[in-house]
């Protein structure tokens, strides 16, 4: 799954998850499923239209919320970045710009340098497709 979603090939994230549901993968990398499958949804919503997609993220988005409750230090900016493409796919351009920066700034204070990189760009795309 890793490998299809760094490589962009959202639709085959999202048939992985549809193929192994969560119970079958171990706990501790339920939270990096759930970040790629809202991620990948979210971004196949926007392309597509097909409400399957809309209904995956806006799962991810609110389970990462939660997540984000238990420990904002782990899951502040990933619970940003979901609600960031979730506010885009939805059209709250304002919203998500926002979203993509606190996403930023909390990936950079807590150290997650690689998701820092991501939500740099996600929201460098959001900038070239909205200004």
């Amino acid at each position: 799954m890793s490998f299809h979603f760094w490589s962009g090939e959202f639709i085959e994230v999202c048939e992985l998850s549809d193929k192994y549901p969560p119970y079958q993968i171990r706990k501790i990398f339920g939270h990096v499923r759930l970040f790629f499958e809202g991620i990948a949804s979210l971004c196949l919503a926007r392309q597509t239209h097909q409400p399957k997609w809309r209904t995956m993220g806006e799962n991810a988005v609110k389970q990462m919320q939660k997540m984000e409750m238990v420990s904002k230090w782990n899951f502040e900016n990933k619970s940003k970045l979901l609600q960031a493409e979730h506010y885009y796919t939805d059209g709250k351009l304002k919203s998500a710009e926002v979203a993509y920066k606190a996403s930023i700034v909390s990936a950079q204070e807590h150290k997650f340098i690689h998701e820092e990189a991501l939500a740099c760009e996600l929201y460098g795309i959001f900038c070239i497709e909205n200004h």
